[in-house]
């Protein structure tokens, strides 16, 4: 029979343990355990009332340390108010970017790559606010760092980053442009793949399909694609310059005395100090090692500004011909169709003006295609009235046009092949039609006369002769000095592509407009430049390189020249650098010209004497504005 439960119970009582061997002797049942345990509480303190000696801080009384410690936080919103309390220490302690500048970019750069939309347009307000203020030979050792997480940016899987990287890139190529030029290969690598449109490739005969397109540019936005390309013709701009010479306005004109400083006798052309035995080449000493340079790099920018114009021209002209279809509506500037077509000519003429300087030979099969596409509503806008920003656009794309269409004139014209004159015929009329406007944007109106029959005694017969004279009209109200580069760019290049008696009109027009200009206007001193150096390439005691003969022009030039000292009296102290300008012409003529003759001469000195003084019968001795000019300008008019 099974033992009762009683039994049971008291068995587990007293139940004896065995020793065993190797094995720890068991505690008595009857032991305390004494073993105990500790922990401790750690109470921060807070840094709002924590005392930083010396240390600057915030009006939180936050410590650099603090808030770049905070930049690195898992929280956006910490991150975010970390951006706000830095912007707070820079605000009080300006003096912190000399000698922090280190640690507050390296701390804050990775944020261009942040997830939060939050944190990275504070972070894009911060750097806008302080690296404006920073000097680019202290902001250039940083350069590089920003402009790796830009690109990380610029490639990121998600379309608000890329967005942001943009923004961040247009900051960084103001304020270190050229230390962001340096990064061009992998910059201008980005931007192909975020503009590139790529074609798809179907069947097994490879041939190219039309329709198929990069799907990432195919889901752009007008609004994103138009900031994207605002982005690249920036930073293009900003490559480029050291081959277009942005500083220069009249780049198209060469090398000239008036426009240079870095050939032979036009780099110490008048020196205020004496020039450098070397300057004087007598012994055949080779360039300087700074113009080896500057030449390398101008091969490689256009190498490269070749290839952008290879990769970006079919996703621009697929731009054009979805936007261009405004111009044949009456809906110009309802939407961002008429920006987008403004921005493709912008960033076409960059680059054109890079890879094909001189002129677009005719195998550029492209570029004449597109102008064959944009000659279809050229002149853009025409009787448009409306918004004056909107007509001021259509202006600007409209001289961008003419000068394309000179470029592609001047290629047809050294070509001698059948093909190039067949598109020789088609630029001609071209070309009449933008010489048209140019003259219309000028204020003048091309007429022809006939003159008097003259009897021909070999084909007894009369003939009649035709002379183009030109009406003053109303000029482009929108015609500002900003424009007038594109305008006298666009004229240059005509004039040497078109015949004679174009030619000729074109600069007579460009006389009638300097003439016309306000004395205060920005635009008055460049007209004389430009002037002054048609003058110097046509008239020049030394040979320049010249296409044009403007011969026929030379008394109408000259009346020009002999009013310069009258229009520098008018002028007196309201228009400095239009007087400078006049002052370098006036020299430039008498010194290197052979454009006046003798008594020219003596007329053009006589006709300087109001600039000292003047006896006037009523008033005694009157002083002219020479008393007035600063020293330089004084020195520029006694060396007339």
């Amino acid at each position: 029979m099974p033992k009762s439960k009683k039994k049971q119970q008291k068995a587990e009582d007293f139940k004896k343990v065995k020793l065993k061997v190797g094995k720890k002797k068991a505690p008595a049942s009857n032991a305390t355990d004494t073993s105990f345990t500790s922990k401790t509480i750690v109470l921060s303190g807070q840094s709002i009332t924590a005392d930083k000696g010396v240390a600057v801080t915030n009006s939180r009384n936050l410590t650099l340390k603090d808030i770049l410690s905070k930049l690195r936080h898992y929280s956006p919103v910490i991150r975010k108010e970390a951006l706000a309390g830095l912007a707070d220490l820079i605000a009080i302690h300006k003096d912190i970017l000399k000698t922090e500048l280190g640690p507050i970019i390296e701390g804050s750069v990775r944020l261009i790559v942040d997830n939060e939309p939050a944190v990275r347009r504070s972070l894009l307000r911060l750097y806008g606010n302080i690296l404006r203020d920073i000097s680019q030979r202290d902001l250039s050792a940083f350069a590089s760092l920003m402009v790796v997480f830009t690109c990380s940016g610029m490639t990121h899987i998600l379309e608000d980053i890329r967005s942001d990287a943009i923004k961040f890139l247009d900051l960084l190529a103001e304020v270190v442009p050229a230390a962001v030029a340096q990064h061009s290969a992998t910059i201008m690598r980005n931007f192909f793949s975020l503009l590139e449109t790529k074609a798809t490739t179907a069947g097994t005969g490879g041939v190219n399909n039309s329709a198929g397109v990069n799907t990432r540019t195919s889901l752009l936005t007008q609004g994103n694609r138009l900031a994207i390309m605002r982005s690249c013709h920036n930073y293009l701009a900003v490559y480029t310059r050291p081959v277009l010479e942005t500083g220069n306005d009249l780049w198209f004109m060469g090398d000239t005395g008036l426009n240079t400083k870095a050939q032979g006798y036009g780099a110490y052309f008048y020196p205020d100090t004496p020039a450098p035995f070397e300057a004087l080449c007598l012994f055949g000493e080779a360039a300087s090692g700074k113009s080896a340079v500057i030449g390398d790099s101008a091969t490689a920018i256009r190498a490269q500004s070749s290839e952008a114009f290879v990769r970006l021209f079919p996703f621009l002209q697929e731009t054009w011909m979805e936007s261009a279809t405004i111009f044949g509506t009456n809906a110009i500037g309802g939407d961002r169709s008429l920006d987008l077509c403004a921005l493709v000519l912008e960033i076409l003429q960059t680059l054109w003006r890079t890879a094909y300087p001189k002129s677009i030979p005719s195998t550029a099969n492209n570029l004449v295609d597109f102008l064959r596409r944009c000659m279809t509503y050229f002149p853009f806008g025409e009787g448009f009235s409306g918004d004056s920003m909107v007509e001021e656009t259509l202006l600007v794309m409209n001289l961008r046009v003419c000068e394309l269409i000179a470029l592609v004139r001047l290629g047809c014209s050294s070509d001698h092949s059948q093909h190039a004159k067949n598109k020789d015929t088609e630029s001609d009329r071209w070309a009449k039609r933008a010489t048209r406007f140019l003259m219309q944007t000028i204020g003048l109106k091309q007429t022809k006369t006939t003159l008097a029959s003259v009897p021909d005694q070999d084909l007894k017969q009369t003939s009649r002769q035709t002379q183009v004279q030109l009406q003053e009209t109303v000029p482009n109200p929108h015609l500002r000095s900003e424009i007038l580069p594109l305008l006298l760019a666009a004229l240059w290049k005509l004039a040497q592509s078109a015949g004679r008696n174009d030619a000729e009109c074109l600069v007579a027009a460009a006389t009638h407009h300097v003439r016309k200009c306000p004395l205060a206007s920005p635009s008055k001193t460049l007209g004389i430049r430009f002037l002054a150096a048609t003058i110097e390439r046509q008239w020049s005691r030394t040979p320049i390189s010249n296409t044009l003969d403007l011969t026929p022009l030379k008394s109408v030039v000259c009346e020009w020249v002999l009013g310069l000292p009258k229009l520098m009296w008018q002028l007196r102290d309201r228009n400095l650098p239009a007087s400078a300008a006049a002052a370098d012409a006036l020299r430039l003529v008498c010194q290197r010209t052979r454009l006046l003759d003798a008594p020219s001469l003596a007329t053009l000195h006589a006709s300087l004497v109001p600039l000292f003084c003047v006896s006037v019968p009523s008033k005694g001795l009157v002083y002219g504005p020479f008393r007035t000019y600063p020293t330089p300008l004084q020195r520029s008019v006694l060396e007339i």
